[in-house]
């Protein structure tokens, strides 16, 4: 067959353009859908906004989650370490005693004599023995003068905080142990310390312990007479050598 003649495609030419007219303009009539919105980004937050709260070494807990619950006094012959546990020992608390300091070792010239004028020491004993109540391990500074404002405060300045023993090349303590080269105390790294108020007042060590913990001292023993107050910190048995005194 021929093609379609020229008189013949016209009409049909004419029927597919309708057609593509209606339906254009069927699509055009209808609604048009709601784009998506756009994602938007969020302000960047300040510095003093932020709501991480970052904890290592150096940074101080802001929580109240992470905090200790601690006592406002620890009871006679109770003691009590900074995390609030009852149960936990010196030893769990503030690290072992890894050696006996000896005089005049190189471990002894690394101990610090605490001259702070709003602190009384006892000094005791007779030269040299009576300035030890002054000697420390040098982390034992900053809570003992913590815990000397906090005493004055807690009793309007009419009481000072008193040092009756910290480091001990005497063997005065740990006294069950007949042999002195076995006595176990941490008074023996300067890292111990013995604590009353003056003018003394047994009723007050309760408190004073719970003061103690306040100030940054890691365990802390009311041991009716005084407060026994301890401190984690590198031994310095381990400054010189290993484990050497």
């Amino acid at each position: 067959m021929g093609g379609l003649s020229g008189a013949r495609r016209a009409p049909l030419r004419a029927v597919i353009s309708g057609l593509a007219l209606a339906g254009c303009l069927a699509a055009c009539a209808a609604p048009a859908l709601p784009l998506p919105p756009l994602p938007t980004l969020a302000a960047p937050t300040l510095a003093t906004e932020s709501q991480v709260s970052v904890v290592g070494p150096s940074a101080t807990p802001t929580s109240a989650a992470t905090e200790a619950i601690l006592p406002q006094e620890v009871p006679p012959g109770e003691h009590i370490s900074a995390s609030g546990s009852l149960t936990e020992t010196e030893t769990e608390a503030a690290g072992p005693m890894l050696c006996q300091i000896q005089r005049d070792s190189c471990a002894f010239q690394q101990l610090v004599i605490d001259q702070d004028p709003n602190i009384l020491f006892s000094e005791a004993e007779p030269p040299p023995y009576g300035m030890e109540d002054r000697m420390m391990h040098p982390a034992m500074e900053l809570p003992l003068a913590r815990l000397a404002a906090l005493v004055r405060s807690e009793w309007g300045g009419t009481v000072q905080l008193m040092v009756t023993a910290a480091y001990d090349s005497q063997f005065r303590h740990d006294l069950a142990e007949p042999s002195p080269n076995l006595r176990y105390s941490l008074h023996y790294e300067g890292r111990s310390i013995d604590l009353i108020t003056l003018p003394p007042d047994h009723s007050r060590n309760g408190r004073l312990c719970g003061l103690a913990l306040r100030a940054g001292f890691d365990w802390v023993h009311n041991e009716i007479d005084h407060c026994h107050a301890s401190i984690r910190a590198n031994s310095l048995c381990t400054i010189c050598s290993p484990l050497a005194p």
